[in-house]
């Protein structure tokens, strides 16, 4: 890691009258940047006296400003040779010899520095970085503390310090570093990016992903970290948020390496594969000679079932790197997919080739064997692998399907099993063991592998297909009615899981139990969050408070931690909010800020803010909320409200002037205004503000729906119904509920 010293220019000397006066005038030109001009007083008091070690040692610190450090570490030799115990010129050369690569001299020259200045924290600090760059991580991080005795308020030192230990594999030294750190400057975003990454290392992306959100909320614009976040949420298997913080770090800094390439692959995890595909086409437009681009996109197009483009993808990624035996099982694996069972095996016998130790190549082998219906080349291929690591989910799972295929059941079942036994989140091997226990009978353990498979992987239709089907499956499980409840609110158009619940129910003596609708979802199974945030924020929109609040209020003892959970509290504190319900409103949007900080969040506390009269308390959330989103037209009208009440009329002026400018239209500005002042009690400014949104588009019938509302405060009820007919007239969508509700 390089570290650019700042040259000092020292106190003068008097020496000869005309030397001095040179060496007066260089360092008022290098004072001044002239650096050049420097050099030129520096070098005729040489040449006036070639024994003046500070005409030397100036002339240096001038070369090192304009770049050129062998010139500079030359005039600092020079200058150690008429005074060898000068401190700086050594410490200046070591950094002249450090900015060119010499770290191993550099590291010499700190030494006698040292050896001279034994108290200086900065010495240490940069000999630590010299060890830094040639690897030696713990040379570094013993100079490192040896500086922090001296300095130990300094930042930078534990971060450098945090840094070595990074490199050096010591991740729990890291993160203590940082801690230090971030202790000291808490406004550092690199900090907390840098402690992320280290959190990475030791598998605690919970972690990371708070420190690389942090990073963000001091940094927005920092791509890397919308990045690094993504993998994070990758390895936690949150693809569709690694998708999204793709995308953002995309938006910012396109040119990221391996950005599209990384898009791709979770676009592909979340199942996108068209998607996927398009970004694996960007990827490949970018890195055109970069073999696993061809690699990873032929296996999206295989799972779109485009075996050609993949096969083309293929040979394209093994010329350009014919050494790579995962091509050449993929390959294999296409070629079958393409009847083409010869050529699979001859790429399965390059990849084992490739890489006679590789459980993969031997289990592509082992699959192209068994298209060519050579059962016992399959099974001697596998038992190879397992020799070779029997602890090889994988091999074990292929050799119990080998097994299946020749009619051996309980072989199947007993190399089924051992592959759970190695690896106890084995979807597949769950799956393929029930279907052979169903087969042989078994059908209490068949249920019992399908359960587990439906509580790994909660939305696999083919695991609740598989569990319905097992003969009389409701006498082994206690849970058909909650899993098929479930199965149904993964897709309420397969009939199946309504005849397996029936089943269920029936069994348990419900003769009359049916599912109608997302309603009787959400009663049987509480705990699907989608479900009930989505009906929580319809019975919202039709302004049927009290139902929304008790779904928020559902969902939130099902998760009141997650990122999810930010926009529970989030509209739970809206809802509150409407009923007037302030202390609980601002508890749950606090809560929602410190799990997710979002724009939208702090515009709904700075709201709940001006109705308790904390104007100065709502300007600083409306504030935050254009922090995060400088074109937030909300924000920019409703901190125009809260200005006004502090008697700052420009201010409200011009913000209400950018709200204007930023907001999709004028109408929706005023519209947004009227739902505000009519959480502030102000229903006739509201309504005032709806008259004019009309004027600006009266054909938009939402604009009605809120100038109803407005009139209903007031009970001019027969006029808030003709508004809410209009609004139904004009298509509003939430009209006509709000209608039923307040106009029966």
């Amino acid at each position: 890691m390089k570290k650019f010293l700042f040259l000092i220019f020292l106190p003068l000397s008097t020496f000869a009258q005309t030397v001095s006066t040179y060496i007066q005038n260089g360092n008022t030109s290098a004072n001044a940047k002239e650096y050049k001009a420097a050099i030129q007083y520096f070098t005729l008091a040489i040449q006036l006296n070639d024994k003046s070690d500070e005409a030397y040692f100036y002339r240096a610190n001038a070369y090192g400003n304009i770049k050129d450090y062998k010139a500079a570490i030359a005039d600092y030799a020079k200058a150690l040779s008429l005074k060898p115990n000068f401190a700086n010129a050594y410490y200046y050369k070591a950094n002249a010899e450090s900015n060119i690569g010499d770290y191993q001299n550099a590291i010499n020259d700190f030494d006698k520095a040292i050896a001279l200045e034994p108290q200086n924290a900065k010495m240490y600090q940069y000999r630590g970085n010299a060890k830094s760059n040639i690897k030696d991580y713990a040379g570094a991080i013993t100079d490192f503390t040896l500086a922090l005795k001296f300095a130990a308020d300094n930042t930078e030192l534990y971060e450098l310090r945090g840094l070595a230990q990074n490199n050096k594999g010591d991740f729990t030294s890291a993160i203590n570093d940082y801690d230090a750190a971030i202790k000291l400057t808490p406004k550092k975003a690199e900090l907390y990016r840098y402690r992320a990454g280290a959190k990475v290392n030791v598998n605690d992306y919970r972690g990371a992903i708070a420190d690389y959100t942090t990073t963000l909320t001091l940094d927005p614009q920092d791509a890397e970290a919308y990045f690094y976040r993504a993998n994070a949420r990758s390895n936690q298997g949150d693809f569709k948020g690694a998708v999204d913080d793709y995308k953002k770090a995309a938006a910012i800094n396109p040119g990221l390496k391996n950005l599209f390439l990384y898009t791709a692959n979770a676009m592909s995890n979340m199942g996108d594969n068209k998607g996927a595909l398009d970004y694996f086409n960007k990827a490949a437009a970018q890195f055109q000679n970069k073999a696993d681009v061809y690699l990873y996109r032929s296996l999206v197009k295989t799972n779109l079932k485009d075996f050609n483009g993949a096969l083309e993808d293929l040979n394209r990624s093994i010329a350009l790197d014919n050494k790579n035996p995962e091509a050449y099982q993929n390959r294999s694996g296409v070629k079958l997919e393409l009847n083409d069972n010869q050529g699979a095996k001859l790429d399965a016998d390059t990849a084992v080739t490739l890489n006679p130790k590789s459980l993969k190549a031997y289990v592509s082998r082992s699959k192209a064997k068994m298209a060519l219906k050579d059962t016992a080349g399959v099974i001697a291929d596998l038992t190879l692998a397992i020799n070779i690591n029997n602890k090889s989910d994988e091999a074990y799972l292929v050799r119990g399907d080998a097994y299946r295929n020749m009619g051996n059941r309980q072989a199947a079942i007993r190399d089924y099993t051992t592959a759970i036994r190695i690896n106890a989140s084995y979807t597949y091997a769950y799956l393929n063991r029930g279907i052979e226990k169903d087969k042989v009978n078994d059908h209490a353990g068949a249920v019992k592998d399908f359960e587990k498979l439906i509580e790994l992987s909660p939305k696999r239709e083919d695991a609740y297909m598989r569990l319905g089907k097992v003969p009389d499956f409701f006498k082994y499980t206690n849970n058909g009615i909650q899993l098929f409840t479930t199965a149904i609110g993964l897709n309420p158009a397969n009939s199946d899981f309504y005849l397996f619940r029936g089943t269920a129910k029936a069994a348990a003596g419900d003769m009359k139990g049916a599912m109608a609708d997302y309603d009787a979802g959400i009663t049987k199974n509480p705990g699907n969050i989608s479900l009930l945030l989505k009906r929580g924020l319809s019975r919202a929109a039709a302004e049927d408070n009290n139902g929304a609040l008790a779904d928020f209020n559902t969902a939130l003892k099902v998760d009141s931690i997650s990122d999810t959970s930010a926009v529970l509290y989030q509209n739970r504190g809206h809802i509150k909010a409407k009923l007037k319900n302030y202390k609980g409103a601002i508890a749950d949007l606090d809560k929602a800020v410190s799990i997710y900080s979002s724009d939208e969040a702090f515009v709904l506390r700075g709201d709940v803010k001006l109705a308790i009269k904390d104007y100065a308390g709502a300007v600083d959330d409306f504030h935050n909320a254009l922090y995060l989103n400088p074109n937030n037209a909300k924000a920019y009208a409703h901190i125009s409200v809260a200005k006004n009440k502090l008697g700052d009329k420009q201010g409200a002026t011009d913000d209400f002037a950018s709200a204007l400018k930023v907001g999709a239209s004028g109408a929706d500005i005023y519209t947004d205004l009227a739902a505000l002042k009519i959480m502030l009690n102000d229903a006739q400014g509201a309504i005032d503000d709806c008259n004019t949104a009309i004027s600006l588009t009266p054909k938009n019938g939402d604009v009605y729906l809120q100038r109803g509302i407005a009139k209903f405060t007031l009970n001019e009820k027969t006029e808030a119904c003709a508004d809410f007919n209009k609004a139904v007239e004009l298509g509003s969508k939430n009209a006509a509920a709000v209608a039923a509700r307040y106009c029966k």
